[in-house]
């Protein structure tokens, strides 16, 4: 429309205020996310639950095993990122702890949008007997709200990654182990960063009036989804219980296999990936 750039075009006729490095960085975010991404798996999933009948509490089951799958996928693309790298392991875990299981219910929301999974009766009804309808169809108005933009999406998925908190439920036993808790201001550099590129990108696109349209926007879904999912979490025992295990064995997975190194963002070093810097491999 009038007033919106072309795509992306980092090899010329750059008019944005981004520096290179920071396309380089907005390149690699892309990368990471589309690298590890889950969607392929989540579409073969629903379409095998939609076209065959089975038994609610087997649905039930895989429509749970789906969900673990986009923890563990998103569980992925932050530890491939250089600012998860740099912490130490302790705190690589209260990380993951603390923000995982709100970023999650996001990302997951996301997924379900892309595959449209929520847009007929028969993949509702999967959710339905887990979650009840009027949940189902808020996480669907909810996911209507998404920004069209993609990248803008994985953005703020990123942002709320590494952000002190994005979860309104209390819990007692992550603030006991939490490596974080005396140093959430060490969040607040990586995260300033992801939020000054995702604001200069969308001034790129779109102008500055249309961004700050775009960016309230993405802020009002994700408070929506953060008081939702806690509402979940706190009223459904199944989902609490299936969230807890998730989140705890997704954060425990990676300190017990961090050896085996997660690319640095989800690409091998030995190989060429457009528009990503070779040099950030080391």
């Amino acid at each position: 429309s009038k007033g919106i750039r072309t795509p992306l075009n980092l090899l010329s006729k750059d008019v944005s205020s981004l520096c290179p490095e920071n396309w380089v960085l907005l390149s690699n975010v892309i990368h990471a996310f589309d690298s590890f991404s889950p969607l392929s798996k989540v579409q073969s999933t629903i379409e095998f639950l939609t076209n065959v009948s089975l038994d609610v509490q087997y649905s039930v089951q895989q429509a749970q095993n789906m969900f673990s799958s986009i923890c563990q996928s998103l569980q992925l693309t932050v530890s491939s990122t250089a600012d998860f790298r740099i912490m130490t392991t302790d705190e690589q875990f209260s990380l993951l702890k603390r923000n995982m299981g709100g970023v999650w219910t996001f990302y997951s929301m996301v997924i379900c949008h892309q595959c449209n999974f929520l847009d007929s009766a028969t993949s509702k009804s999967i959710m339905v007997p887990l979650y009840g309808f009027h949940s189902v169809e808020r996480v669907r108005l909810i996911s209507l709200r998404l920004d069209p933009d993609i990248t803008l999406v994985k953005l703020i998925l990123m942002i709320l990654s590494f952000s002190s908190n994005c979860f309104a439920v209390k819990n007692d036993q992550i603030n006991k182990r939490d490596s974080l808790l005396m140093g959430t201001f060490r969040l607040f550099g990586s995260q300033n960063v992801y939020v000054e590129i995702m604001w200069q990108y969308m001034l790129y696109r779109y102008g500055y009036f249309e961004s700050a349209k775009r960016f309230l926007a993405l802020i009002k879904i994700m408070l929506d989804e953060i008081e939702l999912g806690s509402k979940i979490y706190e009223n459904n025992q199944v989902h609490q219980d299936l969230a807890n295990e998730i989140v705890q064995e997704t954060a425990q997975s990676w300190i017990t296999n961090n050896s085996e190194s997660v690319p640095l963002w989800g690409k091998n070093c030995n190989g060429t990936q457009n528009y990503i810097d070779s040099s950030a491999c080391h």
